[in-house]
């Protein structure tokens, strides 16, 4: 669910492992790559999506000493990893699929970490991490949700501070309404080949989302400038309620313990 290009890794990686034993891991795993990261210097996983330039790209800070970290929607915890070399003091790693499914379970052994992974789904965060979160990801995850303001809400539930988001936009599709706070549906496989993604905004419905939902949108950035295809913001969680709730009947499922 992630989608990126290289840029060169920071911080540190598996204490104690060398090329050998990388390259040794990456060769007999049977599990699915889908991001690539670095594994140990020199040595990057095989997936196509490279995660670290996309924290980068985003704006994820270098140093994240001693902060509370939660990715979700995770695939092979490459953004969980990274934050944890970091400098992250708990990070904490969700995604639907088993652990087994993209190895996490292995690649927490491999590389000694402490990443945490528990399995669920984004509307479940609130039920299932126990913590709250100084920085949270939602990398590639969105356009895969039929609930996308749904998540929004769930990921203010457990965050106290920045929360980052990356996804498909849908402005490079739409002419002249490109700019309009609009949403693309796909009721088929009509984005990307692949029938799990539903919905994609503009990048100003993305902010307008993001803004209703009780975030203030730091910073977003867009590509393709001229006809974005992705998108992503970087938000903070603000006090009191958030705007749908001042301006609508409608409250959120979170704040009522539903």
């Amino acid at each position: 669910m992630h989608e990126g290009s290289s840029l060169p890794a920071g911080g540190s990686t598996a204490p104690g492992r060398h090329a050998a034993s990388a390259r040794e891991f990456v060769d007999s795993s049977s599990f699915v790559w889908h991001q690539r990261f670095e594994l140990v210097p020199g040595i990057y996983t095989p997936g196509g999506n490279d995660i670290e330039y996309l924290m980068n790209a985003v704006g994820v800070p270098a140093d994240l000493t001693g902060r509370r970290v939660l990715d979700v929607g995770t695939a092979n915890a490459g953004a969980a990893f990274i934050a944890e070399r970091r400098g992250a003091e708990r990070v904490v790693a969700v995604d639907i699929f088993p652990s087994d499914w993209f190895g996490v379970d292995s690649l927490i052994d491999f590389l000694d970490s402490k990443v945490a992974f528990v399995r669920g789904s984004v509307y479940d965060l609130p039920r299932i991490v126990a913590d709250d979160f100084d920085l949270v990801f939602l990398f590639g995850v969105l356009y895969h949700l039929r609930h996308p303001l749904l998540a929004l809400d769930a990921l203010r539930a457990v965050a106290t501070g920045e929360v980052f988001v990356e996804t498909a936009v849908a402005d490079h599709e739409l002419g002249s309404a490109a700019g309009e706070p609009l949403v693309r549906f796909y009721p088929g496989d009509e984005l990307a080949g692949d029938s799990s993604n539903w919905f994609a905004p503009t990048v100003r419905a993305l902010r307008e989302w993001s803004v209703t939902s009780g975030y203030e949108v730091l910073s977003s950035n867009a590509w393709p400038e001229e006809a974005p295809q992705r998108a992503s913001v970087h938000l903070a969680v603000t006090r009191g309620d958030p705007l749908f709730e001042q301006v609508s009947y409608e409250r959120s499922r979170y704040e009522a313990g539903v």
